[in-house]
């Protein structure tokens, strides 16, 4: 289920909004103004910002600048939704980048395939990317490709090849106990210290869930355990969170996999250690 910001400083229109995006099967969160959504985005993920732009303390204008300037929400789509119909006004609006811009009144039809237009197109974008903008992870399309060509220059030269598979091992619960936003976060904070733990020339992807896939060049197998039981051992991530205002640890587990110069098929290498990640877990 996605998740849309809705702002908005009518309360009779905020209602009708979230309203037409939940009967499309959106979850909502609402914000009075651009200061309360920038709060709110402090803490909760989202998938879209929908807002209007003539509001008190921080209009649209001022809200979507604010958040262009933040690349964690580089691939988060905006959208206007004013009755500001002005083409003048429409036009500065897909000049700043806006992702869309709607006139009330929209009808829920129009409402819905709109904001799915934007998160589709978003969604696309973000497979042309080796690396995600918002991480500095790897894709995981990349890492696949990636492992195949250090597979076979490790092979020929050689030398020494590890493959850790790291994961959060209560994602699940942190996603059933609390929401699926909260574990995100816990994984976009893990998968920021695993990169700056690991070398510049190491390849570390989000695969997704919880789930992260190192490669490391020239460490061999007893290197590599012993490099994941130090940060297995020294990890230290928690996340507040704001209902209760109470810190939930985020905990992780980890397998290591050498590749050897005999191996022959690096995929089904990858797949085992995946595949035995979850086993653990």
């Amino acid at each position: 289920m996605k998740t849309v910001l809705v702002v908005e400083d009518s309360n009779t229109s905020r209602d009708v909004t979230s309203h037409f995006l939940q009967q499309g099967g959106f979850r909502v969160l609402e914000a009075e103004d651009g200061q309360d959504a920038l709060e709110i985005l402090r803490t909760r993920h989202v998938d879209l910002i929908l807002t209007d732009i003539m509001m008190p303390n921080l209009d649209g204008w001022g809200l979507y600048r604010e958040i262009r300037s933040d690349k964690s929400f580089n691939l988060t789509p905006f959208v206007f939704l004013t009755v500001l119909d002005e083409i003048q006004d429409q036009i500065k609006g897909l000049t700043l980048g806006v992702d869309d811009y709607l006139t009330k009144p929209v009808t829920p039809q129009q409402l819905i395939a709109r904001v799915n237009t934007a998160l589709m197109r978003s969604e696309r974008l973000s497979r042309y990317f080796y690396r995600n903008p918002v991480t500095d992870l790897a894709t995981e399309s990349y890492f696949r490709q990636r492992y195949i060509q250090e597979f076979d220059r490790s092979r020929a030269a050689k030398l020494p090849l590890s493959l850790v598979v790291v994961g959060i091992g209560n994602y699940e619960s942190l996603a059933r106990g609390h929401a699926d936003w909260f574990a995100e976060s816990a994984s976009r904070e893990a998968g920021a210290m695993l990169r700056a733990k690991t070398r510049s020339y190491d390849v570390v992807a989000d695969m997704g869930q919880g789930c992260f896939a190192l490669l490391l060049p020239n460490v061999d197998a007893k290197h590599a355990e012993q490099w994941a039981k130090k940060l297995k051992d020294s990890w230290s991530l928690s996340l507040l969170w704001p209902e209760t205002e109470q810190r939930i640890a985020v905990d992780i587990g980890f397998t290591c996999d050498a590749i050897s110069p005999g191996d022959h098929n690096a995929l089904e290498l990858l797949k085992k250690n995946l595949a035995s990640f979850e086993r653990k877990w």
